[in-house]
């Protein structure tokens, strides 16, 4: 009965952190659901007996919150068993041993563990968003991306400040909630001040409600310290007018998809262009609108589509093209492609581009793929046949705007604007602007568009620049340095719109500064904190009953710590 419990709060959680993040019941997420989603799983933990126990809870887990959120994966082409059934299974994997961490530090940390808890999660959430296999999704924090004030402190911590506090407030009302267990001599062999959790008869009860007390005081601090940076003065140095097309359409699923997403987006930036009283200065296509190398193809786009080519609405208008397009180079005497974003002046010439550098793994990017054995699973049994090679640097692409100023942007393609330390980048580079062109059409819901944007969204607040995303079914739009999201267009119609894009230069935050050195310090104080304890239980007592302070006595030599 009890296994069973404990596997129904794992479950529970689970479910609870999927609901919590957008989905298609609540489009943007429910920050009530976020502030309690961990509740359950602290309190199977506890429960929990052993470490095996402990593993198949977080595995529990990880498969229902990952599986549930970002159950779109489904629908990724004809990949849709290894997208989300492999990765399923690979999160319950890491859940598992995450769960058995959790556990430790619910049995050694005494008073102390709601804290340690909440920093442990931090610090997995910030593990899990980076390397190669970095998956910025499903963070607890973007459970309040709706609430604006609240995700201010990311210009201080990262998205990581907003996570630690609600990871707090779920483990503080747990902590209430658990019943006291019975009372078996609990053994703490650690140095003060740690303590063992209260047990039956225990009177400190408001050791456990102050963790509540004190992580809804830091969520109150959150929220002024949101007004207040809601509250200052913003000027731009400039401001980027540009056409932004949503043509609906992936050109590498359908038949003739090339022609006719081309034909579209054309369309679609002419009607937008004509519309509108004054000068442009740039159009955006999304990510993949072209399918061919843009400089081996100029024959091509001289005449395509045939009865408006693209080389014509470039010498019509007059207005520099920013689009995605494949690039092909020789290596080693073989050709190989990167997906790239490419800047077009109204002439026909490429300006400049970038290539992915942050690829999605085993789709865009398969390690060991030079080893025989690999490449033929992936080819004869998953079905794809070769990933993209990644692009070398950081592109900073400049353009003069009308009026005499000009602007320099960065543009991560499609899910790297998801990755804080490469927006970082682009913008310690020099990048004012962030310019994101994706192609998300592929999975056809509305929460897997949206989760997308919400995670994009906090790179805005981090390094206080405007964020422009022009996408193929969204979500498309311009959003502020504040976070404010303005100019978004319905998701997965066509449609296009000239964006007034401001450009913000005037702050330089912390996060752009230290990057991730809220998770870092975490991490550190927790290594710290294991060293502590380790050492101090690795030290043998004088007498048999030293050190050790028991649920319902102290030893007779022995004093148990104030507090």
């Amino acid at each position: 009965m009890r296994s069973l419990k404990t596997a129904g709060l794992s479950a529970l959680s689970g479910i609870a952190l999927a609901l919590s993040l957008p989905n298609e019941i609540c489009p943007w997420g429910n920050p009530l659901i976020g502030l309690m989603a961990l509740v359950p799983l602290y309190l199977a933990l506890d429960r929990t007996k052993g470490w095996r126990g402990a593993f198949w809870t977080g595995a529990l887990f990880g498969a229902l919150a990952h599986g549930l959120s970002s159950y779109w994966l489904w629908f990724f082409k004809d990949f849709r068993v290894w997208t989300l059934g492999s990765s399923v299974l690979a999160y319950a994997v890491v859940y598992g041993v995450l769960a058995m961490y959790l556990r430790g530090a619910l049995r050694k940390g005494g008073f102390l563990r709601p804290l340690i808890f909440a920093a442990a999660w931090t610090v997995f959430e910030w593990s899990k968003s980076n390397g190669f296999l970095g998956y910025p999704w499903g963070l607890l924090p973007y459970s309040w991306n709706s609430v604006l004030p609240a995700i201010q402190i990311a210009e201080a911590t990262g998205v990581y400040g907003l996570g630690f506090a609600l990871a707090w407030v779920s483990a503080g009302l747990a902590e209430i909630v658990a019943p006291p267990e019975p009372a078996p001599k609990l053994e703490y062999c650690g140095p003060a001040p740690f303590l063992p959790k209260r047990a039956s008869g225990s009177a400190r009860p408001w050791l456990e409600a102050g963790h509540l007390v004190s992580a809804a005081l830091l969520m109150v601090g959150i929220m002024a310290y949101g007004y207040m940076a809601l509250g200052r003065d913003r000027a731009p140095r400039a401001v980027m007018t540009a056409a932004m097309v949503q043509q609906n359409l992936d050109s590498w699923e359908m038949q003739d998809g090339e022609r006719r997403a081309l034909e579209t987006s054309i369309a679609l930036a002419r009607r937008a262009l004509d519309s509108h009283q004054g000068p442009v200065d740039l159009v955006m296509f999304s990510e993949t609108t072209l399918k061919r190398d843009y400089d081996f193809s100029q024959r091509y786009y001289a005449t395509m589509p045939e009865a408006y080519s693209l080389a014509a609405f470039l010498d019509q208008y007059q207005v520099p093209l920013f689009t995605g397009a494949p690039e092909w180079f020789e290596v080693d005497g073989e050709w190989q492609a990167s997906n790239s974003v490419i800047l077009v002046a109204p002439t026909g010439e490429k300006m400049d581009s970038y290539g992915k550098m942050h690829p999605v793994p085993f789709a865009e990017a398969i390690p060991f793929w030079d080893v025989d054995a690999v490449r033929h699973f992936i080819q004869n049994v998953v079905g794809l046949q070769s990933g993209w090679t990644m692009g070398g640097r950081r592109t900073i692409f400049e353009l003069d705007l009308h009026g005499g100023n000009s602007v320099r942007f960065g543009a991560p393609i499609c899910f790297e604007d998801a990755f804080s330390y490469l927006c970082r980048r682009f913008v310690r580079d020099g990048a004012e602007v962030l310019v994101n062109l994706t192609n998300d059409s592929w999975s056809r819901t509305d929460s897997a568009e949206i989760q997308h944007f919400v995670a994009a969204r906090f790179r805005s607040v981090e390094l206080r620049r405007t964020l422009v995303r022009s996408t193929n079914g969204g979500v498309s739009a311009v959003v502020h340095p504040d976070g404010s999201v303005r100019d978004m267009m319905p998701l997965f119609e066509a449609t296009s719109s000239v964006v007034d894009i401001p450009v913000y230069t005037g702050e330089r935050t912390l996060y752009l500064i230290l990057g991730d050195w809220f998770p870092a310090l975490l991490a550190f104080l927790l290594a710290l904190l294991a060293a502590i304890v380790y050492l101090g239980c690795r030290k043998a007592p004088v007498e048999p009953c030293r050190g050790r302070w028991h649920a319902e006595e102290p030893c007779a030599d022995s004093e148990p710590a104030e507090g």
